[in-house]
């Protein structure tokens, strides 16, 4: 594979969000030093530029100040993906100067995206007419009722569109920008990038931008407390016909004032409600996962390890590994122990391919499954 330099240029403004900044060049620094360390280059493979109106320093909303140059004037081939970072207030965002620099030169670039708020600088230009986009879900119905002729689709943390990509709220372009590792290097890459960090490789763009407890206790209406109590009891009986009946409603009834108030089908929030229940057990609890899938709900491990896996890209197991609160000293604890020649143990990678994993043997009180 021939891995040509690419410039990526991140458009600030004042009083932007230094997140928005940040978060996707350290996955991009991460890609380029990775890259050299393999031997793939000698030469830094990804280059990070930092533009504004004006040039000179930045102020963020941090108030850290980040040091930019003037807009330049691009030929083809200069910049391969330019990102307009975002911030609190959307009229901070929306420079008109940087509005008529993309409006003008969009067609040199590979790739456009925004990380938050930008998304409506990208709309301005009319970068989104006629593609699916998506911004913090705070601002995603403000995106919409200025820019009719745009897709804005709430219900994920990025999208891309023939070359467009869009991403939610801060960290979520942390999550763009790994999207964007993988499709131009691999996935090898982007795993290795985020092992180093620390992340979650790899969270789906079509993952919702906050949980569906959230969303249920956010709820008004006549299903407001059925929500509230789905959400308290993951482990009941959720079927559609228990819960029309536990609404009043007939199920006809009950299916569309359902999607009405949620935006999902009954099925559909029933599982994400099993899927968060799920991962706060593994993160929160030592319980083995025969045990977290039949408290979350899910009645059998089998059903439950398929649900993490089509949702978010990884086992229970590589989950828990991850992101448990309560495991990492006995871990510790137990590698000692097998270094004196107690438990047996090994570490190696997990199935799925995107975390490190620890077993200890049924001697001790680690439940491991793919």
């Amino acid at each position: 594979m021939e891995w040509r330099p690419r410039r990526i240029a991140f458009l600030l403004f004042d009083q932007c969000d230094l997140l928005d900044v940040t978060g996707p060049a350290a996955v991009f620094d991460s890609a380029a030093r990775s890259l050299i360390a393999s031997g793939v280059t000698r030469d830094r493979p990804i280059e990070l530029r930092y533009f504004s109106p004006e040039g000179g320093p930045i102020m963020t909303r941090q108030e850290l100040v980040v040091h930019t140059d003037p807009l330049p004037v691009p030929a083809a081939g200069d910049i391969h993906t330019v990102i307009v970072v975002g911030g609190t207030e959307i009229d901070e965002c929306c420079d008109e100067r940087l509005v008529a620099w993309l409006r003008a030169h969009h067609h040199a670039f590979d790739r456009v995206a925004s990380v938050c708020t930008g998304a409506f600088v990208l709309a301005l230009a009319g970068l989104l007419d006629g593609r699916r986009a998506v911004t913090h879900w705070g601002d995603c119905d403000e995106l919409q009722r200025q820019f009719p002729n745009v897709d804005v689709n709430p219900n994920c943390i990025f999208t891309e569109d023939r070359g467009v990509w869009t991403s939610a709220g801060v960290s979520t372009g942390i999550d763009l920008a790994l999207a964007m590792v993988e499709q131009d290097y691999g996935r090898e890459l982007a795993l290795t990038v985020a092992r180093r960090l620390v992340l979650f490789l790899k969270r789906p763009g079509g993952q919702t931008q906050f949980s569906t407890a959230l969303r249920g206790q956010a709820a008004s209406g006549p299903l407001a407390s059925l929500l509230r109590w789905i959400a308290d009891n993951p482990g009941a009986d959720l079927r559609a016909e228990t819960l029309a009946a536990r609404a009043n409603m007939s199920l006809r009834n009950f299916y569309r004032a359902f999607v009405e108030a949620t935006g999902s089908p009954p099925a559909e929030w029933v599982e994400a409600t099993r899927l968060e229940a799920a991962k706060q057990l593994l993160e929160q609890t030592s319980q083995n996962a025969d045990q977290v899938a039949l408290k979350a709900g899910f009645g059998s491990y089998e059903r439950m390890r398929r649900t993490f896996t089509r949702r978010l890209g990884v086992s229970p197991a590589a989950y828990r590994d991850r992101f448990s609160r309560i495991l990492d000293i006995p871990l510790v604890l137990l590698s000692q122990k097998v270094a004196g020649g107690g438990i047996r143990a090994w570490r190696g990678f997990d199935s799925v391919g995107d975390s490190w994993v620890s077993e200890a043997s049924r001697h001790g009180h680690l439940d491991r499954r793919e």
